[in-house]
């Protein structure tokens, strides 16, 4: 079962038993090795369940991925850098054949009684989520996870386009009917297709150096249908030297911000 009670696959394949061991499936991969969103929620989800404090949320996640971690038994080794009275800094790697394949860092918060409010973010209008078919990207040659999720692009370029803008829109859930909680929110925001793939006219293998991510709301959000599709709005803005930056953002059904992911991909080949 995941953090918050929830029963999904992806819940199942990122929870490590209490000594840390964790097998990581061979139907969660991207090319030979696990997508990131797998070891980054199972960090999370360790880090959570060592510093057991329900009122600090996840505020933001720093992971490096050092090598490709592959199908089989792993560790997730937890470190606790400071609590504080409000915020706590913990880190976590995945451990696989004794070398150090993911690492990552977290800072933890609670509410601050602040009465300062504001939201200048804007969810981009697209055609909504009922309206559009599904796509089995797993079918069309995509990466294996994939087929535990549920797409739908939102308009605007589609991958392998040729198009003059790295900007993909896409209506996102995991299947299983999960609530959207901590962990499936940082799974969902790695699991879409890279932006660079709209310019591209066909496809290039790519992999993750690092990404950072910050969630702007405590999860999980009441009165939301777990059926619903959330949008991830991503933008490579730039690349060069085989390096790309790419900013992803989450919205809620209903257009209310839920977080970043600022990636830095590498283009192979």
């Amino acid at each position: 079962m995941g953090i918050d009670g929830t029963g999904s696959a992806f819940a199942r394949a990122v929870e490590s038993a209490a000594d840390g061991s964790i097998e990581f499936g061979e139907e969660w991969t991207q090319g030979r090795g696990i997508y990131g969103g797998v070891p980054a929620a199972a960090m999370v989800s360790a880090m959570m369940r060592k510093l057991n404090r329900p009122e600090s949320t996840l505020r933001s996640l720093t992971v490096h991925f050092c090598t490709p971690l592959l199908p089989g038994p792993g560790r997730i080794d937890v470190d606790v850098i400071r609590i504080g009275g409000r915020v706590a800094h913990m880190s976590a790697s995945v451990v696989q054949d004794g070398s150090v394949t993911t690492h990552s860092t977290a800072s933890f918060g609670t509410a601050r009684p602040i009465a300062i409010r504001w939201d200048e973010t804007s969810m981009p209008k697209v055609t909504p989520a009922a309206e559009l078919p599904s796509v089995p990207i797993e079918l069309a040659g995509g990466p294996r996870f994939a087929q535990f999720f549920d797409y739908k692009f939102a308009g605007g370029p589609m991958p392998m386009s040729g198009s003059d803008s790295a900007r993909l829109t896409t209506w996102i859930r995991p299947l299983g009917s999960p609530v959207m909680d901590t962990v499936h929110t940082v799974g969902v925001l790695d699991a879409g297709a890279p932006a660079i793939l709209s310019r591209l006219d066909h496809p290039r293998p790519m992999a993750s150096v690092d990404f950072r991510m910050q969630l702007c709301v405590p999860l999980p959000l009441v009165n939301l249908d777990p059926n619903a599709h959330w949008l991830l709005d991503a933008h490579a803005r730039v690349i060069d030297e085989g390096y790309c930056e790419q900013i992803t953002w989450l919205y809620t059904p209903d257009g209310q911000p839920i977080g970043t992911c600022q990636q830095l991909i590498a283009v192979l080949g």
